[in-house]
């Protein structure tokens, strides 16, 4: 690297508001310490049967009540081990728009990641490549027997959730081809691990929800918020998705406080810097470590 970690990590942060504050969204900052808990493994607990925040939404959604672009740059808390890609605790951007579509949030995401990697991103339809592998087109027919065909390709059980085989099925035969490129992975499959994204108009089984891949690591996840309240917590529910937080979201929608209709988008930090400065390791860009 030409420059420090350091220094790196904040030219990074600091395109990043800036590119947003052009955009007319505002920061804000919610709490780290939560409400939400979907049980053992999942959250790292606190006193007061709270536990640290696994991620910024959806409590910095409800701020869309207060204006209509938000975002939020900020600590999470995952209680998992350690390694080259994975951190107990890492920093997240996270932002939410309101009344905007999907084609808008793909458009900001290139724009605000562009000028730290060192590819032009490309476009992979999820739903396109399961077309080719396995004859079910999802734009005009529901999953069917999908999950029991994938997990066979797969070598795996019919018992394995589906939400595990088709991330099993997208490591190993699609986020491969980010190596050396920056590949948005789009028109995910309905019944995967993103609960709150649209099922796209004019389609039967696919999201409005990607992912951003540089040189085989996840850097971006968006989506467009499902609109339809009961749709979002059945499927949220079906993934064990579904928590407090999305539920305190939620009435504030039924509410009318703020709209069904928004974005979302999350950048991982290090992992962006980790991109920018072509590797494949964030440990230099988590600063402080022996605290």
């Amino acid at each position: 690297m030409s420059t420090s970690p350091l220094a790196l990590k904040s030219n990074v942060l600091f395109s990043l508001r800036n590119a947003l504050r052009a955009e007319d969204f505002v920061e804000v900052i919610t709490p780290t310490v939560r409400k939400a808990d979907l049980g053992p493994g999942r959250r790292i607990p606190v006193d007061g049967g709270r536990s640290l925040r696994a991620m910024i939404g959806p409590a910095l959604r409800v701020n869309l009540e207060h204006h209509q672009r938000v975002f939020e740059i900020g600590p999470c808390y995952r209680p998992e081990n350690p390694d080259a890609l994975h951190a107990m605790e890492f920093t997240m951007l996270d932002l939410y728009a309101a009344h905007e579509d999907f084609d808008y949030l793909l458009r900001l995401a290139e724009q605000l990641v562009a000028p730290h990697i060192r590819y032009t991103p490309q476009r992979l339809s999820v739903a396109g490549h399961i077309r080719d592998r396995f004859g079910i087109d999802l734009t005009s027919e529901p999953l069917g027997d999908l999950p029991q065909q994938m997990a066979a390709h797969l070598n795996l059980s019919d018992q394995v959730p589906f939400k595990n085989v088709l991330g099993r099925f997208v490591e190993t035969e699609l986020e491969t081809r980010s190596q050396g490129a920056a590949l948005f992975l789009c028109d995910y499959p309905l019944g995967g691990d993103e609960p709150c994204a649209r099922i796209t108009p004019d389609t039967i089984a696919v999201l409005n929800r990607f992912e951003l891949l540089v040189d085989g690591i996840e850097v971006v996840h968006g989506y467009e918020d499902e609109p339809d309240g009961r749709a979002f917590s059945e499927r949220a529910r079906a993934v064990d998705l579904y928590d407090d937080e999305q539920a305190l979201a939620w009435e504030a929608i039924d509410a009318g406080r703020i709209p069904a209709a928004s974005v979302g988008l999350g950048i991982g930090i290090e992992r962006l810097c980790a991109a920018s400065a072509g590797l494949r390791d964030i440990t230099p860009f988590l600063q402080s470590p022996q605290f």
